[in-house]
């Protein structure tokens, strides 16, 4: 008989595991006994021209922040990157990470919700670290020789507030 009577004649290997594999014995190394089969169906073939699902580098991929705020409750990618510059303001002006993560979360929902208070921690004007003063303090109505702890985690609205990354009000 012929090599391909044979494959024309062949049915397909069956694709349950039907019996064991031979156990190793002792003196090989620890036994296992393990079932043998094949797959159902042969692998698919991948065209080529399908990009991955996380690609974003490609035209028409698909939005990282689609389920990220205003769709959902994560951050999306402007929000993170706020938040790791405030985080890094925060910690240099002198409060603990702890502190300081608190405060950013908190300031988190204060933008979600559109409020237009905000932290001396955030203010141009802000000067030193853990000791705080304000170099507008007459505007600012506050003393000259420092500012308390608790004012400048404090959100409130401030005529002399000038932001940090764009200098403004």
């Amino acid at each position: 008989m012929s090599w391909l009577a044979r494959l024309k004649s062949e049915m397909a290997p069956d694709s349950l595991a039907t019996k064991p594999t031979e156990p190793m014995r002792r003196d090989q190394g620890a036994g296992s006994v393990g079932f043998v089969g094949t797959p159902a169906a042969p692998l698919q073939k991948i065209e080529a021209n399908e990009t991955a699902a996380n690609d974003t580098h490609t035209e028409g991929a698909v939005d990282p922040d689609r389920y990220s705020w205003p769709y959902g409750e994560a951050m999306n990618g402007p929000e993170i990157d706020t938040f790791t510059a405030r985080l890094a303001r925060f910690t240099d002006k002198g409060l603990s990470l702890d502190d300081a993560e608190r405060l950013v979360d908190k300031l988190v929902i204060r933008d979600r919700e559109e409020d237009d208070r905000r932290l001396c921690l955030e203010c141009a004007n802000l000067n030193g670290h853990g000791r705080w003063r304000c170099s507008n303090f007459g505007q600012a109505e506050v003393a000259p020789d420092g500012i308390a702890r608790e004012l400048v985690r404090t959100l409130q609205r401030c005529l002399a507030f000038r932001n940090v990354t764009n200098n403004s009000n």
